[in-house]
């Protein structure tokens, strides 16, 4: 953790009391009035010397006058967050000889606080969703963190814009930040006004569960290994999605196969059909095994004119953009759409032969099943090692043809499990099926 400690190059002292001394004289009688005068923030000026009543004279460091010199520097009408007025010493008297007063100039005051927009002491507040912002790192008013725990090996060392993003209750924060050409600024999440409390960061965008409470969002700038800095404009989009509390409970199903056999590492088992009497293989589920990662199918939204893409990457990143608007789920999308050819499919075409709905596409899992449920019927997906889990949508696709992999889900669904390409998962079809498509918190 590197911190830059900055520092007022002017020390100030703050007067916590200052007093006003006025002298009222009348041919019989001398009436001394004090009144104190405080300033909260303001530092005092000095007290003026006296003059010298029996000479008459002034002197700079003054003499020693019947009454003081009037202090207006820090005093109720001088003293402010800015600073003191300059304060002057009124003439002393002594046996009816006036002496002139000297004049001392009262201390700077101190400042009232510089806590400027988009710092850890005045965040820019996220209260509502989606939220969208546009601002720039090059004159950004903080530069207190320069490594996040989360990634300490990366250097931040430019100036940052930190804002606090109020989270109602349980669900998942979706962050993303677009630069330009030129520019290099990264997003992190922090559970505290430190580079320590990093819950997440990425380079783009992250998705991360989250409870109730206030977090702070930091766009901070990226410096290479010679220490160049990279500051510029950016986009900050972030968004909420409230967790989907539901029963995840699954029910058991032996699932008829197309495979010609059954691999050892999986819970399958041959057994003959009494319909037909023939011999099929079956795949007990739930189940958990390796899990590849599909492509992208055509959904209701993409444009094709009624057609279908004409290659793995036409209008693609349409594609991206009209998901994560959709679901809500803000990633690195790269995969392309599912290849043409197999069975005489076109690109990006599902073996129901017409287009998803887009949110369904987004949480899409296949298996070789020989009956294919229903398109929509929800399955859970749940990733073992961290609990996690996602209501999937089932029978647009079918597939993979490896005995070795219990099914196929989207690059949305392997990115929010923290899963790969053939990671092991469970899947199981849901008792419920209403639950919405997405990430869930199971009970």
């Amino acid at each position: 953790m590197a911190w830059k400690q900055r520092w007022s190059s002017t020390a100030r002292m703050v007067t916590p009391m200052n007093w006003k001394a006025s002298a009222v004289v009348a041919p019989f009688a001398l009436l001394l009035l004090w009144a104190p005068a405080c300033s909260s923030s303001g530092g005092g000026g000095s007290e003026g010397s006296s003059g010298d009543g029996a000479n008459g004279g002034s002197s700079a460091s003054g003499g020693n006058g019947a009454a003081a010199g009037t202090a207006t520097g820090g005093s109720a009408n001088g003293g402010s967050t800015n600073g003191g007025s300059s304060g002057s010493g009124a003439g002393g008297t002594s046996n009816g000889g006036s002496g002139s007063g000297g004049v001392q100039n009262g201390g700077t005051g101190g400042s009232g606080g510089n806590c400027p927009v988009g710092t850890f002491c005045n965040p820019i507040q996220i209260q509502s969703f989606p939220y969208s912002d546009q601002r720039d790192t090059t004159n950004a008013p903080s530069d207190e963190v320069d490594t996040y725990s989360c990634a300490p090996s990366t250097t931040e060392s430019g100036p940052e814009v930190v804002y606090l993003v109020d989270v109602p209750e349980a669900g998942r924060l979706s962050v993303g930040v677009t630069d330009g050409d030129g520019v290099d600024v990264d997003v992190h999440l922090l559970d505290s006004a430190s580079g320590s409390g990093c819950l997440e960061r990425d380079d783009a965008s992250f998705n991360y569960d989250i409870g109730a409470g206030s977090y702070y969002v930091v766009v901070d700038t990226w410096a290479d290994s010679s220490g160049t800095e990279f500051p510029g404009g950016y986009t900050l989009d972030v968004t909420f999605s409230p967790a989907a509390a539901g029963d995840c409970a699954t029910y058991p199903l032996d699932l008829k196969m197309f495979w010609t056999s059954c691999d050892v590492s999986l819970d399958c088992f041959e057994a003959t059909d009494p319909n037909d009497g023939k011999t099929y293989r079956y795949l007990r589920t739930p189940a958990t095994g390796p899990v590849v990662k599909e492509a992208h199918l055509v959904t209701v939204n993409d444009d094709f004119g009624g057609g279908w893409p004409t290659s793995f990457t036409d209008q693609i990143t349409r594609h991206y953009n009209l998901s994560q608007t959709a679901t809500g789920y803000s990633m690195s999308r790269s995969e392309p759409w599912a290849p043409a050819g197999e069975g005489g499919s076109q690109y990006g075409q599902g073996s129901t032969g017409v287009p998803l709905p887009v949110v369904a596409e987004a949480w899409y899992v296949n298996m070789y099943w020989r009956n294919k449920p229903a398109a929509g019927t929800r399955m859970i997906i749940k990733n073992p090692a961290n609990g996690r889990a996602v209501v999937a949508a089932a029978g647009y696709e079918t597939g993979p043809g490896s005995n070795t992999a219990i099914g196929g889900v989207t690059e949305e669904i392997h990115d929010y499990l923290g899963t790969g390409h053939r990671d092991d998962l469970q899947l199981g079809f849901a008792v419920n099926d209403a639950l919405p498509y997405g990430p869930i918190q199971c009970n």
